[in-house]
């Protein structure tokens, strides 16, 4: 193999990896997620106690308990809501005071939205 040859040849191996990782790329972006949207709702979060807040479900459409994930300060707490999380359903988590409760939707491999987020 002379010296033009393998340059050509090393050439389009560069060629077609970049197009495969273009092509990996577009179907995470595209395809290779759940393709939904967050459920539109409307959330509360209340201080009952110096060490504690209920984060209450105030309206909207209803969310699976695997899809949505309460954290305070970053740090996920677990929660006791019935599947699937309605109107009205509450829980309560561990927050002292100035903590940021979020709740954050995460419907599949890409759909990540934050759905509420409140400094209690």
């Amino acid at each position: 193999m002379d010296g033009d040859t393998a340059l050509n040849a090393v050439g389009a191996a560069l060629v077609l990896a970049i197009v495969a990782g273009l092509v990996v790329v577009g179907l995470n972006f595209a395809g290779g997620a759940s393709g939904g949207d967050a459920p539109d709702v409307d959330w509360t979060v209340e201080r009952i106690n110096d060490t504690a807040v209920r984060v209450t479900h105030a309206g909207g459409e209803p969310v699976r308990t695997e899809e949505i994930r309460v954290t305070v300060d970053s740090v996920s707490r677990s929660t006791d809501w019935t599947d699937p999380v309605t109107e009205n359903e509450s829980t309560v988590v561990q927050a002292s005071e100035g903590s940021l409760v979020r709740i954050v939707w995460n419907g599949g491999r890409g759909d990540r939205e934050r759905m509420h987020s409140e400094r209690v």
